[in-house]
Protein backbone atom coordinates (compact mmCIF):
# COMPACT_ATOMS: atom_id res chain seq x y z
CA UNK A 1 0.00 0.00 0.00
CA UNK A 2 1.10 3.26 -0.86
CA UNK A 3 2.43 6.12 2.03
CA UNK A 4 -0.15 9.02 2.12
CA UNK A 5 0.69 12.07 1.07
CA UNK A 6 1.15 15.21 2.80
CA UNK A 7 -2.63 16.74 3.45
CA UNK A 8 -3.68 19.26 1.15
CA UNK A 9 -1.03 18.07 -2.18
CA UNK A 10 -2.55 17.19 -5.20
CA UNK A 11 -3.40 14.07 -5.79
CA UNK A 12 -1.43 11.33 -8.06
CA UNK A 13 -2.47 9.98 -11.41
CA UNK A 14 -4.92 6.53 -11.12
CA UNK A 15 -3.18 3.69 -10.84
CA UNK A 16 -5.82 0.76 -12.00
CA UNK A 17 -2.70 -1.79 -11.65
CA UNK A 18 -3.43 -4.93 -9.64
CA UNK A 19 -4.64 -3.94 -6.40
CA UNK A 20 -2.25 -0.35 -5.95
CA UNK A 21 -4.30 2.58 -5.09
CA UNK A 22 -3.13 6.34 -4.09
CA UNK A 23 -6.21 8.30 -2.80
CA UNK A 24 -5.16 7.92 1.08
CA UNK A 25 -4.54 11.69 1.50
CA UNK A 26 -6.57 12.87 4.20
CA UNK A 27 -7.55 16.78 6.01
CA UNK A 28 -7.91 19.63 4.54
CA UNK A 29 -5.44 22.39 3.25
CA UNK A 30 -4.39 25.23 5.62
CA UNK A 31 -5.77 27.98 4.07
CA UNK A 32 -9.37 25.89 3.87
CA UNK A 33 -9.39 24.19 7.43
CA UNK A 34 -11.77 26.84 9.55
CA UNK A 35 -14.49 26.98 6.43
CA UNK A 36 -17.65 25.40 5.97
CA UNK A 37 -18.56 21.88 8.57
CA UNK A 38 -19.28 20.20 5.31
CA UNK A 39 -15.89 19.89 4.33
CA UNK A 40 -15.15 18.12 7.13
CA UNK A 41 -17.68 15.94 6.90
CA UNK A 42 -17.11 14.74 3.54
CA UNK A 43 -13.45 14.38 4.38
CA UNK A 44 -14.70 11.95 7.57
CA UNK A 45 -17.17 10.04 5.73
CA UNK A 46 -14.41 9.76 3.02
CA UNK A 47 -11.79 8.59 5.08
CA UNK A 48 -14.13 5.96 6.83
CA UNK A 49 -15.37 4.24 2.99
CA UNK A 50 -11.51 3.98 2.65
CA UNK A 51 -10.91 2.05 5.50
CA UNK A 52 -14.07 0.13 4.34
CA UNK A 53 -11.97 -0.84 1.44
CA UNK A 54 -8.64 -0.92 2.65
CA UNK A 55 -9.42 -3.87 4.88
CA UNK A 56 -11.04 -6.28 2.76
CA UNK A 57 -9.27 -8.97 1.43
CA UNK A 58 -9.63 -9.32 -2.49
CA UNK A 59 -8.02 -11.92 -4.30
CA UNK A 60 -9.21 -12.07 -7.67
CA UNK A 61 -8.29 -9.15 -9.98
CA UNK A 62 -11.24 -7.73 -11.23
CA UNK A 63 -12.36 -7.00 -7.93
CA UNK A 64 -8.74 -5.40 -6.99
CA UNK A 65 -8.69 -2.94 -9.62
CA UNK A 66 -12.69 -2.13 -9.17
CA UNK A 67 -11.28 -0.78 -5.43
CA UNK A 68 -8.68 0.65 -7.11
CA UNK A 69 -11.33 2.49 -9.19
CA UNK A 70 -13.40 3.61 -6.28
CA UNK A 71 -10.34 5.04 -3.95
CA UNK A 72 -8.31 6.35 -6.88
CA UNK A 73 -10.98 8.00 -9.14
CA UNK A 74 -14.14 8.30 -6.69
CA UNK A 75 -12.74 8.80 -3.32
CA UNK A 76 -9.90 11.26 -4.75
CA UNK A 77 -12.57 13.10 -6.72
CA UNK A 78 -14.70 13.36 -3.33
CA UNK A 79 -11.60 15.05 -1.69
CA UNK A 80 -11.18 17.06 -4.49
CA UNK A 81 -14.56 18.53 -4.04
CA UNK A 82 -13.84 19.49 -0.59
CA UNK A 83 -10.90 21.19 -0.94
CA UNK A 84 -12.59 23.05 -3.78
CA UNK A 85 -13.35 26.76 -3.31
CA UNK A 86 -16.77 27.80 -3.32
CA UNK A 87 -17.90 30.78 -5.90
CA UNK A 88 -20.92 32.66 -5.22
CA UNK A 89 -22.73 30.50 -8.32
CA UNK A 90 -21.26 26.91 -7.05
CA UNK A 91 -22.87 27.98 -3.66
CA UNK A 92 -26.09 29.12 -5.31
CA UNK A 93 -26.60 25.64 -6.72
CA UNK A 94 -24.72 23.38 -4.15
CA UNK A 95 -22.14 22.28 -7.20
CA UNK A 96 -19.11 21.11 -5.20
CA UNK A 97 -21.27 19.82 -2.09
CA UNK A 98 -23.29 17.51 -4.29
CA UNK A 99 -19.71 16.38 -6.04
CA UNK A 100 -18.77 15.31 -3.22
CA UNK A 101 -21.75 13.58 -1.87
CA UNK A 102 -22.67 11.60 -5.02
CA UNK A 103 -18.95 10.74 -5.24
CA UNK A 104 -19.28 8.98 -1.33
CA UNK A 105 -22.91 8.03 -2.27
CA UNK A 106 -21.47 5.77 -5.41
CA UNK A 107 -18.51 4.57 -3.43
CA UNK A 108 -20.93 3.25 -1.22
CA UNK A 109 -23.48 1.24 -3.15
CA UNK A 110 -20.13 -0.25 -4.95
CA UNK A 111 -18.65 -1.48 -2.08
CA UNK A 112 -21.37 -4.04 -1.59
CA UNK A 113 -20.02 -6.30 -4.89
CA UNK A 114 -16.73 -6.47 -2.58
CA UNK A 115 -18.04 -7.49 0.80
CA UNK A 116 -17.61 -10.97 1.91
CA UNK A 117 -20.73 -13.22 2.51
CA UNK A 118 -20.30 -13.10 5.84
CA UNK A 119 -20.42 -9.29 6.44
CA UNK A 120 -24.02 -8.96 4.06
CA UNK A 121 -26.69 -9.20 6.90
CA UNK A 122 -24.77 -5.92 8.77
CA UNK A 123 -24.51 -4.31 5.56
CA UNK A 124 -27.96 -5.24 5.02
CA UNK A 125 -29.29 -3.60 8.69
CA UNK A 126 -27.25 -0.60 8.32
CA UNK A 127 -28.99 0.01 4.93
CA UNK A 128 -32.53 -0.45 6.30
CA UNK A 129 -31.07 1.91 9.34
CA UNK A 130 -30.24 4.69 6.95
CA UNK A 131 -33.17 3.90 4.79
CA UNK A 132 -36.08 4.25 7.96
CA UNK A 133 -35.29 7.86 7.62
CA UNK A 134 -35.42 8.79 4.26
CA UNK A 135 -37.41 6.14 3.40
CA UNK A 136 -41.48 5.02 3.75
CA UNK A 137 -43.18 1.80 2.86
CA UNK A 138 -40.42 1.92 0.02
CA UNK A 139 -40.81 -1.77 -1.91
CA UNK A 140 -37.22 -2.48 -2.03
CA UNK A 141 -37.16 -1.83 1.66
CA UNK A 142 -39.66 -4.25 2.50
CA UNK A 143 -37.89 -6.79 0.14
CA UNK A 144 -34.88 -6.79 2.49
CA UNK A 145 -36.30 -6.85 5.21
CA UNK A 146 -37.90 -10.08 3.91
CA UNK A 147 -34.58 -11.71 2.71
CA UNK A 148 -33.50 -10.80 6.30
CA UNK A 149 -36.36 -12.49 7.91
CA UNK A 150 -35.25 -16.35 7.44
CA UNK A 151 -31.57 -16.22 7.72
CA UNK A 152 -31.54 -19.75 7.01
CA UNK A 153 -32.71 -19.16 3.20
CA UNK A 154 -30.20 -15.88 2.92
CA UNK A 155 -29.68 -16.35 -0.37
CA UNK A 156 -26.00 -13.71 -1.07
CA UNK A 157 -27.31 -13.33 -4.96
CA UNK A 158 -29.98 -11.60 -4.30
CA UNK A 159 -29.01 -9.80 -0.96
CA UNK A 160 -26.21 -7.78 -2.57
CA UNK A 161 -28.49 -6.13 -5.25
CA UNK A 162 -31.17 -5.32 -2.54
CA UNK A 163 -28.86 -3.32 -0.71
CA UNK A 164 -27.42 -1.59 -3.02
CA UNK A 165 -31.27 -0.74 -4.76
CA UNK A 166 -32.35 0.66 -1.04
CA UNK A 167 -29.42 2.47 -0.75
CA UNK A 168 -29.63 4.18 -4.30
CA UNK A 169 -33.28 4.99 -3.55
CA UNK A 170 -32.68 6.02 -0.28
CA UNK A 171 -29.99 8.27 -1.37
CA UNK A 172 -32.02 10.08 -4.11
CA UNK A 173 -34.15 10.55 -1.43
CA UNK A 174 -31.94 12.41 0.43
CA UNK A 175 -30.73 14.04 -2.65
CA UNK A 176 -34.19 15.36 -3.29
CA UNK A 177 -34.44 16.70 0.22
CA UNK A 178 -31.45 18.24 0.11
CA UNK A 179 -32.14 20.04 -3.43
CA UNK A 180 -35.99 21.47 -1.97
CA UNK A 181 -33.57 22.75 1.00
CA UNK A 182 -31.56 24.86 -1.49
CA UNK A 183 -34.13 25.89 -3.65
CA UNK A 184 -35.89 27.53 -0.64
CA UNK A 185 -32.89 29.01 0.63
CA UNK A 186 -32.71 30.57 -2.51
CA UNK A 187 -35.89 31.89 -2.73
CA UNK A 188 -36.23 32.93 0.71
CA UNK A 189 -32.54 34.93 -0.58
CA UNK A 190 -34.38 36.53 -3.70
CA UNK A 191 -37.35 37.35 -1.84
CA UNK A 192 -35.64 39.06 1.06
CA UNK A 193 -33.35 41.28 -1.93
CA UNK A 194 -37.20 42.25 -3.23
CA UNK A 195 -38.25 43.47 -0.34
CA UNK A 196 -34.61 44.94 0.66
CA UNK A 197 -35.08 46.67 -3.48
CA UNK A 198 -38.38 48.27 -2.29
CA UNK A 199 -37.67 49.44 1.17
CA UNK A 200 -34.56 51.07 -0.31
CA UNK A 201 -36.98 52.69 -3.10
CA UNK A 202 -39.56 54.10 -1.12
CA UNK A 203 -36.63 55.78 1.37
CA UNK A 204 -35.39 56.98 -1.25
CA UNK A 205 -38.39 58.17 -3.67
CA UNK A 206 -39.44 60.26 -0.38
CA UNK A 207 -36.04 61.23 0.21
CA UNK A 208 -36.47 62.64 -3.88
CA UNK A 209 -40.57 64.20 -2.99
CA UNK A 210 -40.24 66.18 0.14
CA UNK A 211 -43.24 67.83 -0.40
CA UNK A 212 -45.31 64.84 -0.96
CA UNK A 213 -45.67 62.97 2.70
CA UNK A 214 -46.06 58.77 2.36
CA UNK A 215 -46.38 58.99 6.15
CA UNK A 216 -48.43 61.81 8.07
CA UNK A 217 -46.42 63.24 10.32
CA UNK A 218 -47.08 63.47 14.11
CA UNK A 219 -48.11 66.63 15.80
CA UNK A 220 -45.56 66.66 18.42
CA UNK A 221 -42.39 67.92 18.46
CA UNK A 222 -40.88 65.82 15.22
CA UNK A 223 -39.40 68.68 13.05
CA UNK A 224 -37.01 66.28 10.92
CA UNK A 225 -37.54 65.56 7.11
CA UNK A 226 -40.17 63.36 6.56
CA UNK A 227 -37.32 60.77 4.83
CA UNK A 228 -36.55 60.34 8.42
CA UNK A 229 -39.67 59.96 10.02
CA UNK A 230 -40.05 57.23 7.24
CA UNK A 231 -36.90 56.06 8.05
CA UNK A 232 -37.60 55.89 11.90
CA UNK A 233 -41.00 53.67 10.90
CA UNK A 234 -38.96 51.17 8.87
CA UNK A 235 -36.83 50.72 11.47
CA UNK A 236 -39.68 49.98 14.34
CA UNK A 237 -40.93 47.67 11.62
CA UNK A 238 -37.60 45.53 12.11
CA UNK A 239 -37.43 46.04 15.62
CA UNK A 240 -41.17 44.53 15.57
CA UNK A 241 -40.33 41.83 12.83
CA UNK A 242 -37.35 40.71 15.03
CA UNK A 243 -39.63 39.89 17.73
CA UNK A 244 -40.71 36.88 15.58
CA UNK A 245 -37.78 36.10 13.64
CA UNK A 246 -35.95 35.09 16.96
CA UNK A 247 -38.30 31.82 17.92
CA UNK A 248 -37.79 31.08 14.68
CA UNK A 249 -34.34 30.99 14.27
CA UNK A 250 -34.27 29.23 17.88
CA UNK A 251 -36.69 26.21 16.57
CA UNK A 252 -33.40 23.86 14.89
CA UNK A 253 -32.95 20.53 15.22
CA UNK A 254 -30.03 19.10 16.46
CA UNK A 255 -29.39 17.70 12.76
CA UNK A 256 -30.56 20.91 11.18
CA UNK A 257 -30.51 21.97 7.33
CA UNK A 258 -27.27 22.37 6.13
CA UNK A 259 -28.28 24.40 3.98
CA UNK A 260 -29.39 27.21 6.95
CA UNK A 261 -32.96 27.57 6.61
CA UNK A 262 -33.59 29.55 9.77
CA UNK A 263 -31.06 32.43 9.22
CA UNK A 264 -32.59 33.07 5.36
CA UNK A 265 -36.22 32.80 7.35
CA UNK A 266 -35.14 35.75 9.97
CA UNK A 267 -33.77 37.99 7.17
CA UNK A 268 -37.07 37.40 4.99
CA UNK A 269 -38.55 38.79 8.22
CA UNK A 270 -36.46 41.44 9.08
CA UNK A 271 -36.32 42.82 5.93
CA UNK A 272 -40.48 42.15 4.96
CA UNK A 273 -40.90 43.92 8.50
CA UNK A 274 -40.04 47.65 7.51
CA UNK A 275 -42.76 47.21 4.57
CA UNK A 276 -45.37 46.20 6.23
CA UNK A 277 -45.20 48.70 9.21
CA UNK A 278 -45.49 51.67 6.13
CA UNK A 279 -48.44 49.64 4.39
CA UNK A 280 -49.93 49.43 7.90
CA UNK A 281 -49.58 53.39 9.00
CA UNK A 282 -50.62 53.93 5.18
CA UNK A 283 -54.01 52.03 6.12
CA UNK A 284 -54.74 53.67 9.35
CA UNK A 285 -53.50 57.40 7.92
CA UNK A 286 -56.10 57.15 5.29
CA UNK A 287 -58.90 55.60 7.24
CA UNK A 288 -59.45 53.00 5.76
CA UNK A 289 -60.17 50.60 8.21
CA UNK A 290 -62.20 53.51 10.58
CA UNK A 291 -60.18 53.36 13.56
CA UNK A 292 -58.38 55.26 15.12
CA UNK A 293 -54.64 56.00 14.33
CA UNK A 294 -51.84 58.03 16.66
CA UNK A 295 -51.16 61.46 16.31
CA UNK A 296 -47.71 61.42 18.60
CA UNK A 297 -44.35 60.40 17.33
CA UNK A 298 -44.11 57.78 20.09
CA UNK A 299 -47.33 55.95 19.28
CA UNK A 300 -46.45 56.08 15.15
CA UNK A 301 -43.50 54.04 16.57
CA UNK A 302 -45.41 51.65 18.90
CA UNK A 303 -47.89 51.26 16.04
CA UNK A 304 -44.84 50.30 13.44
CA UNK A 305 -43.55 48.10 15.66
CA UNK A 306 -46.67 46.24 16.17
CA UNK A 307 -46.76 46.57 12.14
CA UNK A 308 -43.81 44.93 11.60
CA UNK A 309 -44.28 41.89 13.97
CA UNK A 310 -47.97 41.26 11.93
CA UNK A 311 -45.89 40.05 9.26
CA UNK A 312 -45.55 37.03 10.81
CA UNK A 313 -48.89 36.30 9.49
CA UNK A 314 -47.61 36.17 5.56
CA UNK A 315 -43.86 34.39 6.58
CA UNK A 316 -45.23 31.74 9.11
CA UNK A 317 -46.09 29.75 6.02
CA UNK A 318 -42.55 29.76 5.04
CA UNK A 319 -41.94 28.85 8.94
CA UNK A 320 -43.80 25.43 8.46
CA UNK A 321 -42.39 24.41 4.63
CA UNK A 322 -38.59 25.06 6.52
CA UNK A 323 -40.02 22.98 9.09
CA UNK A 324 -40.95 20.23 7.22
CA UNK A 325 -37.78 20.19 5.42
CA UNK A 326 -35.63 20.45 9.21
CA UNK A 327 -38.05 17.67 10.43
CA UNK A 328 -37.27 15.09 7.49
CA UNK A 329 -33.55 15.32 7.70
CA UNK A 330 -33.87 14.96 11.14
CA UNK A 331 -32.89 11.54 12.86
CA UNK A 332 -35.40 10.72 15.77
CA UNK A 333 -33.04 8.24 17.37
CA UNK A 334 -29.86 10.40 17.00
CA UNK A 335 -30.22 13.21 15.09
CA UNK A 336 -28.14 12.80 12.66
CA UNK A 337 -27.12 10.01 9.40
CA UNK A 338 -24.17 9.67 7.47
CA UNK A 339 -25.03 12.65 5.20
CA UNK A 340 -26.96 15.17 7.36
CA UNK A 341 -24.42 17.67 7.35
CA UNK A 342 -24.24 17.57 4.01
CA UNK A 343 -26.42 20.96 3.04
CA UNK A 344 -24.14 23.07 5.62
CA UNK A 345 -22.62 25.38 2.91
Amino acid sequence: MSIPPNAGSTPPAPNFRGDTWNGFQSGLPNTWRSTSPWRQTVQRRRIMLLDDLARLELKNRPDQEQRAFLINSLLSDAGIAAESKVSIRKWWWGTEIERAWARLHEVEERTVDLLPDSELRARASEALGYASFHLKDDKRQKDLEALLADPSHTNTAELRPSIVGVLRTAHDNSDRSNQEARYLRNRLILASGVCLFFTALTLLTQRLFRDDHFLTLPDDSFKDAPWQYLFLVMFFGSVGALFTAIPAMSKVPLGHSPFNLPLQQGLLKLVLGPLVAVVGLLTLGADVLHVGSSNTLIGSLLLATAFGAGQHAVTRYVDQRASEILTAETDPANGSSPDKSRRAE
